[in-house]
């Protein structure tokens, strides 16, 4: 590995933070129309998803290129457990700020659904979708499994990017230029 694991820690907490400060800012530039228009909730429910991922997405990207440079050309030990150790910490807040919502669902620690919401903000777009209240009374099982499938996107994005680009496959010029290999623009 290229780098300690605590350093990388602290490199995915910025980068989880870089997330939320541009959702925010997106989610304030789209919140007058979301509240007219549901296709635009919608949108902005989407595209928040993606900027936090897309920056999780670079992370993984460039983590694994280290790890594969120190491997190939400074004989450094392959971290089996590398990519598991980035989707486990990188997004350690999300997991946090979720299982707090459950024990508050629970009636276990206070209502903190407003504080949720701006820890995790790519998803008040989907929250504004079922429901205007900010209490955790009106939070279902079904929501609360809902923000659970927004927060595992992260994980499933750092894992899946960091094998794959380890392994060489070249994600970034599959994804902005399709297959090189097919003969075909």
């Amino acid at each position: 590995m290229a780098e300690s694991r605590l350093k990388r820690t602290f490199k995915g907490w910025g980068w989880w933070l870089a997330g939320e400060i541009i959702a925010v800012i997106f989610t304030m530039c789209m919140v007058i129309a979301m509240r007219r228009y549901m296709l635009v909730r919608i949108f902005t429910g989407f595209a928040s998803v993606f900027i936090v991922n897309a920056l999780y997405f670079n992370f993984a990207y460039n983590c694994a290129k280290a790890d594969l440079n120190a491997v190939k050309y400074h004989k450094k030990e392959r971290d089996p457990a590398a990519g598991l150790m980035l989707a486990v910490s990188a997004p350690f807040f999300q997991y946090i700020m979720w299982i707090l919502l459950v024990l508050s669902k629970a009636g276990a620690v206070p209502d903190i659904f407003n504080y949720y919401i701006l820890a995790n903000i790519e998803c008040i777009a989907w929250v504004d979708l079922f429901t205007t209240q900010r209490t955790i009374d009106v939070l279902t099982v079904p929501g609360l499994i809902g923000l659970l499938s927004i927060v595992l996107i992260s994980p499933i994005t750092i894992i899946l990017t960091y094998e794959l680009t380890y392994r060489e496959l070249d994600i970034k010029a599959i994804l902005l230029y399709g297959n090189k290999n097919d003969g075909k623009k």
